[in-house]
């Protein structure tokens, strides 16, 4: 499950965004362990051309006086590839998350930073509510080399390629054409996948050195 995530804006994410087309980089939330229920950015065409909106990282949402906040009974910061079919956002309402790191952790100790060294997209879904929109992550297996810092899951990460993101965000009932990344790989561009032991889950202090995932 991914729970925590940074966006940090030293990263080149305009340049990110500019690559892929995306209006409105100005609306970014940038910070490091951003967690669930915060306000995250996030990436739509549900407009036309992709742009940058805010979201609050939590699908389900539920009324709050005159506004919305986060479904009480439903844990949903993760969507897992194994129920996309279920899901009717997954045909019409998904979405890309800007990232440039993300922390996992194996029943809850050890927590480690993942990394590519670059921007990347986390491939997601979102609802909207009135004039509110939120989103998911979609999780997918964990891959071999990762199950040692996290055995259950890894993030599904949109491959560096302006075709692919320009489909996924289109929307349409037919979703074959992504059943190939449904598939967990660590495979990213030229970057090799980086992992960083940390002392909190939470925190930006580190317990020891990058290394890469073999």
């Amino acid at each position: 499950m991914c729970s925590v995530f940074d966006v940090d804006d030293h990263a080149g994410i305009e340049r990110f965004l500019e690559i892929y087309g995306v209006h409105h980089p100005q609306r970014m939330i940038f910070g490091r362990r951003r967690r669930p229920t915060q306000q995250v950015s996030i990436v739509t065409a549900r407009h036309g051309a992709p742009e940058v909106e805010n979201a609050i990282w939590h699908l389900y949402l539920e009324r709050a006086g005159d506004g919305w906040k986060p479904h009480r009974k439903y844990w949903s910061i993760n969507s897992n590839w194994k129920k996309l079919g279920q899901r009717p956002e997954y045909r019409k309402s998904r979405c890309l998350i800007p990232a440039t790191a993300w922390v996992e952790s194996q029943h809850g100790k050890n927590p480690v930073e993942f990394s590519y060294g670059a921007p990347l997209f986390f491939c997601g879904l979102y609802k909207t509510w009135g004039d509110v929109l939120s989103c998911s992550i979609i999780t997918l297996d964990a891959h071999p080399a990762t199950k040692q810092y996290h055995e259950k899951s890894l993030p599904m990460v949109a491959p560096a390629d302006t075709v692919f993101v320009e489909s996924w965000l289109q929307g349409g009932e037919d979703t074959k054409q992504f059943e190939p990344y449904l598939h967990p790989h660590i495979e990213y561009a030229d970057s090799a996948l980086q992992v960083r032991p940390v002392v909190r889950a939470t925190s930006t202090e580190y317990a020891g050195e990058r290394r890469g995932v073999e």
